[in-house]
C-alpha cells in the first residue's frame, strides 16, 4: 500500500492510512465475501480509504462496531476526519477520510460585489 499513497500529499498520513486500511480490510474479510477491493483517493488536504466487499446481508449494521472482531470506533474517531459503513449494490463499503497534514488550498478573499460603499470605521 505504501507505494500507492500519494507521495506529495499523503506522506504525513501514511502510517494512519495503513492502520485504518488494515482495520477496514479485516472487517471486510471477516464479515464479507470476495471480491474485496481497496481504494485510495488523495487530494491536497485529505486521503480517502474505501474497502468494498460482497455480502448477502441486507443490513449495514451487521458489521459489529466496538465488539471483538468488529470495527473499532475509538481508533477510527481518533485518526479519521469521518468514517462509515454504507450499503452498496451487492455488498458493503467501509470507508474513512484522513487529513494529510497539508493545509487546504490558499485563502482567497471574496471580492466585494455590492455597489454600496463599505461601512466606515469610527
Amino acid at each position: 500500500m505504501k507505494e500507492n499513497i500519494c507521495a506529495e500529499h499523503g506522506k504525513a498520513a501514511a502510517a494512519a492510512t495503513q492502520l485504518l486500511a488494515t482495520e477496514l480490510t479485516t472487517c471486510a474479510v471477516l464479515y464479507g465475501s470476495p471480491p474485496i477491493r481497496l481504494e485510495l483517493e488523495c487530494s491536497e488536504d485529505r486521503l480517502s480509504v474505501s474497502v468494498s466487499h460482497s455480502t448477502s446481508a441486507d443490513d449495514v449494521a451487521e458489521v459489529p462496531i466496538d465488539e471483538a472482531g468488529g470495527l473499532r470506533s475509538a481508533l477510527l474517531d481518533k485518526l479519521a476526519r469521518s468514517w462509515g459503513v454504507a450499503q452498496i449494490d451487492g455488498g458493503r463499503r467501509l470507508w474513512c477520510v484522513l487529513p494529510t497534514g497539508a493545509p487546504p488550498g490558499p485563502f482567497v478573499p471574496r471580492q466585494r460585489t455590492s455597489s454600496r460603499p463599505a461601512p466606515s470605521r469610527w
